[in-house]
């Protein structure tokens, strides 16, 4: 992009020397000496003498950079015109459920990427403290299980919906979600989280009384306790890391194949819903993603 290239220009006039200027704009030195080198092709002019170091403006360079700060700074102010562009910039803190944080690596990754003046800040906790928090405005939005109902200020937006399924070591293969959690210690995860209370509430319809060994707070803990041949679990299908796929037996929970939904929940009428649009366009790109991995 050529207003790149003329950012770039003024940034060594500005730092002194290439090497500055490549700290300036974030790129590799050899990146600055390829824009300028392009630059030039394009203008048909030498901006730098080259036959001194550090390079030297050369007059035609001197020339043209009153044009070239012109150019940058009214590129600068367009941008800052820009509804979008506006939004893009300062920090936005959003909330996740453990369970769900799945979801927020590739999308940040894309954020950040994409907009590279927006810092983003990301917190994990139970829903109902996330659900506070948002409320108090203290988190601008939040990903977590969308369950009941919500709070009149809010709005959710579903994101993914994928199953639940029992977890247990790999000798037990073959048995039913039934036989493995009444045949089985049962390994719990968080009570408090809000898909514990869905699994909890199922049990009882079934009328399945499970033996609760433990309750743990980590899905990484939970994995390795169940490797470990002490018990069997119930977890969302993407709470099963990748890595430990091949080595547990899984099968759906329940007859109903009851589902867990993950959404999006933000106040109502967001005083930067441009910048929590793009958040949930990014999230749900990763979701489809990830759900396309389901069977």
């Amino acid at each position: 992009m050529l207003i790149r290239h003329l950012e770039t220009f003024v940034a060594i006039v500005e730092t002194g020397s290439f090497h500055a200027a490549a700290a300036k704009m974030n790129i590799t030195q050899s990146a600055v000496s390829m824009q300028i080198k392009n630059l030039e092709a394009h203008l048909k002019i030498e901006l730098f003498e080259r036959s001194v170091r550090p390079p030297r403006l050369s007059n035609s360079g001197r020339l043209a950079l009153d044009n070239a700060r012109q150019i940058v700074a009214l590129y600068g102010e367009l941008k800052r015109a820009s509804p979008v562009s506006s939004q893009m910039t300062g920090s936005i803190n959003i909330g996740t459920v453990p369970g769900a944080s799945f979801l927020l690596p590739e999308a940040i990754k894309t954020l950040v990427k994409t907009y590279r003046q927006l810092k983003l800040r990301v917190t994990s906790n139970l829903k109902y403290e996330l659900t506070d928090k948002i409320i108090n405005g203290k988190l601008d939005t939040a990903l977590l299980t969308l369950d009941g109902e919500l709070d009149p200020g809010l709005v959710a937006r579903h994101i993914l919906t994928e199953p639940l399924v029992v977890l247990a070591p790999l000798e037990q293969s073959g048995k039913s979600d039934t036989e493995l959690l009444t045949h089985n210690s049962y390994i719990s995860f968080n009570r408090k989280a809000s898909v514990s209370g869905m699994i909890e509430a199922e049990l009882q319809r079934l009328r399945l009384e499970v033996d609760v060994l433990m309750e743990l707070d980590t899905i990484e803990t939970l994995h390795t306790m169940i490797l470990e041949g002490l018990g069997v679990c119930i977890l969302p299908l993407s709470s099963v890391r990748p890595y430990f796929k091949d080595k547990l037996y899984m099968v759906p929970f329940s007859p109903n194949k009851i589902r867990r939904t993950i959404g999006l929940i933000q106040k109502k009428n967001h005083h930067r819903q441009v910048l929590i649009d793009k958040v949930y366009d990014v999230l749900a790109k990763s979701a489809k993603k990830h759900g396309s991995m389901m069977p």
